[in-house]
């Protein structure tokens, strides 16, 4: 058994360190750890974390070059960068946090989005707020969600509302759709059906949760 000669105590385990001083412990080990090995978040999915890298760089640069080869549609690369960097704030916001983390999302969505708008109106409108930055802030908040669900293992009752806020969100886009103020369409279609598929997949497989889930807000 370990010994620390400065406090005069014997520690169990494989410590190098007495924990009340810090200093140096003599002896060998003799009994295992008396505490759990804790396994952190991104040890215990480091291949998760890996694979979503990868192909968090696979679309960054591949949208690069696309787009210095597409550079007469403007710098919407921009975006899908700036929603990717969305994605990995939002995850590591929320490994680090872990309260209320599809809340805050959401917020994000609503912020950002009011930003964007009244940026774009302040320098002449050209119609860049709606037609890239809310469709892909909606579409990465979605898939942030899932994602933070996943690794953090969440129940669907602990965020089922906000994805249904989300999504819900999502299809905005159609009103600019059909009242022709978009000036490119793809983002908005991505976004549109992407919250479809999701509301479609809560509602046809959550219902009870989600109805319980309503009756439990509304103090039903």
């Amino acid at each position: 058994m370990k010994y620390c000669n400065n406090c005069k105590v014997e520690v169990v385990g494989n410590r190098k360190n007495c924990p009340l001083c810090q200093e140096t412990l003599k002896g060998d080990k003799s009994q295992d750890e008396v505490f759990p090995q804790i396994m952190f978040v991104y040890k215990e999915h480091s291949f998760f974390f890996k694979i979503l890298l990868l192909v968090s760089i696979i679309i960054a640069s591949t949208t690069a070059a696309l787009n210095i080869l597409l550079d007469d549609w403007g710098a919407w690369s921009i975006f899908i960068l700036g929603g990717l960097g969305s994605v990995w704030a939002s995850l590591i916001t929320a490994i680090n946090k872990r309260k209320n983390i599809h809340k805050n999302i959401i917020y994000q969505v609503m912020i950002i989005s009011v930003i964007a708008i009244v940026w774009d109106y302040l320098t002449g409108w050209r119609s860049w707020s709606i037609s890239y930055v809310i469709p892909f802030v909606c579409f990465f908040a979605m898939l942030s969600m899932a994602v933070i669900s996943k690794v953090l293992k969440l129940y669907i009752e602990d965020y089922i509302v906000y994805i249904i806020i989300d999504g819900l969100f999502g299809i905005i886009p159609i009103i600019f759709i059909f009242t022709g103020g978009l000036s490119v369409l793809y983002p908005s279609l991505i976004c549109i059906v992407t919250s479809i598929i999701s509301l479609s997949t809560i509602l046809i497989f959550e219902d009870r949760k989600l109805l319980a889930e309503i009756k439990r807000r509304l103090h039903m």
